[in-house]
């Protein structure tokens, strides 16, 4: 007998969910208790893991349980009212500021690893690039550079206390980049319009992202969110192909007028759901287009316990 793992995991998760719900309001478990235990969350995160790697092995339904009564019991903490001072453990005060420009004589790799705080990349005109990095206590970022490469590194665990980050990074539109990002209990935007990528690199854990790929050359795309959210916006003179993932989280997509963009979706995914059906797109097989002719733009999405939204009527900001 086949078991779908999907109604299996929604349906413990509601059913923890509400448990734990009544049980806070009843005062049976104690409200600054389910506050603490949002200590934890990365608990989320190693579960769903281990749901998606034990998915296709003689131990999926029971990893599936673990996940749906872990998910619905922080789940169920939010439906009783949303912890105070949650913050992901990412607090103190970034009262400490450094910071450092240079340029690349041609083609370059931008790495920056991100924990806690407010993270902005933004494309500038020139050949130079910039670092602005206001930081707390003694959580000073390594930043070190070359020629050809630059790297940016924030020290500790995001969920460790008094290691809150805002950095604003500048990068070039006139060289090849390779650029990889890593943001972790962050709030991200990154403004890449016109930037020439040859490989751009994001994954985003426990946060938010905006990323504006208008007129970007992009050749090899990949964005990974868990446990979060992430808006994409593409544009006149966006093009290159790449992979869109999401796990317990969100992705929007804003296409502009004009632009061909190619999705391919998995639609027997219970758990991922996306609104490509009601879009007004043409449809092949698992793949929806924009428009006629040779997609700019060639995406594969896939998530677990999330959802792809293109063209959200709010807009992607």
């Amino acid at each position: 007998m086949h078991i779908n793992r999907g109604l299996v995991f929604w349906g413990i998760a509601l059913i923890t969910a509400g448990a734990v719900a009544l049980a806070i309001q009843s005062g049976t478990i104690d409200a600054d208790a389910a506050r603490e235990l949002w200590r934890f969350w990365p608990v989320v995160l190693i579960v769903v893991g281990l749901s998606i790697i034990a998915a296709r092995t003689p131990l999926a339904l029971l990893v599936t349980i673990l996940a749906g009564l872990t998910v619905g019991g922080f789940g169920g903490t939010l439906v009783a009212g949303w912890p105070e001072g949650i913050g992901f453990g990412c607090s103190g005060t970034a009262d400490q500021s450094r910071t450092e420009t240079g340029t690349f004589s041609g083609s370059a790799e931008v790495d920056l690893e991100f924990n806690c705080g407010d993270l902005e990349v933004t494309a500038g005109d020139a050949g130079g690039w910039e670092v602005t990095a206001t930081y707390a206590s003694d959580a000073e970022p390594e930043i070190s550079s070359a020629n050809d490469s630059l790297s940016v590194r924030a020290e500790g665990a995001p969920w460790f206390t008094d290691r809150r980050q805002e950095w604003e990074v500048t990068v070039p539109t006139d060289v090849d980049l390779a650029l990889k990002v890593d943001a972790n209990a962050a709030s991200s935007r990154l403004d890449l319009a016109g930037a020439r990528l040859t490989e751009l690199n994001l994954s985003a854990n426990a946060g938010s992202v905006f990323l504006d790929l208008t007129g970007a050359e992009v050749r090899d795309l990949e964005v990974d969110v868990n446990a979060g959210s992430a808006s994409i916006v593409v544009g006149e003179g966006t093009s290159g192909n790449g992979s869109l993932s999401v796990n317990a989280g969100s992705l929007e997509l804003c296409v502009t007028d004009g632009l061909v963009v190619a999705i391919t979706l998995d639609d027997e995914n219970i758990t991922f759901g996306h609104n490509l059906d009601e879009s007004g797109l043409d449809r092949s097989g698992d793949t929806w287009q924009t428009g006629d002719g040779t997609p700019d733009l060639v995406l594969d999405v896939d998530g677990n316990a999330g959802s792809f939204t293109l063209n959200p009527e709010e807009g992607c900001e």
